[in-house]
């Protein structure tokens, strides 16, 4: 078995955030929210709407605080992004079920400073989900973590009504806690439909989802080795809309307890919130054209541009930094600056950072090197505001992706780069 120390329980800690479950939990707790005019709102049947092509993402951060043994050992900020598409739609007796496939990207930042957030991790899943909110999803798939919120009953509901409904966690517990599979645990749903709100100028539906956890591993479970017992309280208001079927803000509030085997005692506190962002398909072409031809038109050196999958990148190549460090020379500046007014043209996309290096060193100090290199260059498009800390990332590759020969200087000079690119979703 696999010891916790307090450490590898800190580590474990950015495992159990919360992944933003494609039901887009939600909210904050004990706010009033009264409506004027609620009593004249007429009773609703709510359903998920599901339309086949369509695709939007989720963006959300979670600010958790970590206690162990009821000491403060640190805090971390989770910027978890979800691309969304609707790929199939099937009619059934009792409705409609959606098919969609979700790619979560998982950015963390310890103790954060207010820069970029990292990119860590990403997972791809496909499920279904019918018109109540019920998903089906494979046993081995680590996300959605949350399933099967909001759960809508099969009736009409106003202001003031509440019901149940089941629905499962799944954590993620590889990391710190070695356990190689998705930890599944059931949980009783409260919900309470608070009415209408008037919400960045329009009306959402304004539902409290508030449930509580508790779970004890059965002794076969492969987790009983490590958990002993976790408790947990979640107080959530989700402000959805009616016409789309689907959430369009939440925020949230929570706290987790964990008790280990070798009587660690960890808990988490947090809160969180989030939106869905919908933007119309990216025309690769016609973006990757336009940014040629300012390349151009504006004499920008050891600069080029394509289109992909993933969206449209921008290589500034030979990127200059003082020797061994990520700190920009001037001369780079005025690049990033004249990339920062490009990526105001298109404000309604996310950013993705990437740092490289030339084959030089060590390959634990490319790879250190290549991200502190796409973080300061992702601090710097936030300081001039070309975006807001939770629409960019960064990441780091060090030598393992070169554009050139490494063995000329001409081909080192065209690996040392940082990537910038508009996603596509």
């Amino acid at each position: 078995m696999r010891r916790v120390s307090t450490e590898t329980a800190t580590a474990a800690i950015f495992f159990l955030l919360f992944t933003l479950g494609l039901a887009f939990l939600p909210a904050q707790s004990d706010r009033s929210a009264s409506s004027s005019g609620n009593a004249e709102v007429q009773p609703r049947r709510f359903v998920h709407r599901y339309r086949p092509g369509e695709e939007y993402r989720i963006v959300g951060v979670n600010d958790q605080n970590l206690f162990v043994d009821n000491e403060p050992v640190g805090s971390a900020e989770v910027l978890t992004r979800i691309q969304i598409a609707v790929t199939a739609l099937d009619q059934v007796a009792d409705g409609v079920i959606g098919t969609l496939e979700a790619h979560y990207q998982v950015s963390e930042e310890a103790d954060t400073g207010g820069g970029a957030f990292q990119l860590e991790r990403s997972y791809s899943v496909e499920f279904t989900q019918d018109e109540a909110g019920r998903q089906t999803v494979a046993r081995d798939s680590f996300v959605p973590q949350v399933r099967d919120i909001p759960t809508f009953p099969e009736r009409e509901i106003a202001p003031g009504d509440t019901w149940s409904a089941p629905a499962v966690e799944v954590y993620d517990f590889r990391e710190g806690l070695g356990i190689d599979e998705p930890v599944g645990i059931p949980v009783d749903v409260q919900y309470e439909y608070l009415g209408p709100r008037e919400f960045e100028d329009r009306t959402y539906d304004v539902i409290r989802i508030r449930y509580n956890l508790f779970y004890r591993p059965p002794p076969a479970r492969p987790e009983a080795q490590t958990i002993r017992v976790m408790t947990a309280r979640f107080s959530q208001e989700l402000y959805w809309d009616f016409l789309a079927g689907r959430a369009h803000y939440y925020e949230e509030d929570y706290t987790l307890f964990l008790q280990l085997a070798d009587g660690t005692r960890s808990e988490y506190r947090g809160s969180a919130d989030g939106r869905i962002v919908a933007a119309p398909p990216l025309d690769r072409d016609r973006l990757r054209d336009e940014i040629q031809g300012a390349i151009d038109s504006d004499g920008i050196d050891d600069t080029t541009v394509r289109s992909d999958e993933e969206g449209v990148t921008v290589s500034l190549e030979n990127i200059r930094f003082a020797p061994d460090s990520a700190v920009l020379l001037d001369s780079e500046r005025e690049k990033v600056r004249w990339l920062a007014e490009i990526l105001g043209r298109y404000p309604d996309r996310d950013i993705l950072v990437s740092g490289h290096t030339a084959l030089a060193g060590t390959p634990q100090g490319r790879q250190m090197l290549s991200e502190e290199r796409a973080a300061a260059v992702g601090e710097y498009l936030i300081n001039l505001g070309a975006r807001d800390r939770e629409n960019i990332m960064y990441q780091g590759f060090g030598a393992r992706r070169p554009v050139a020969d490494n063995d000329t200087e001409a081909g080192r000079r065209r690996n040392r780069r940082v990537e910038i690119t508009i996603l596509e979703n």
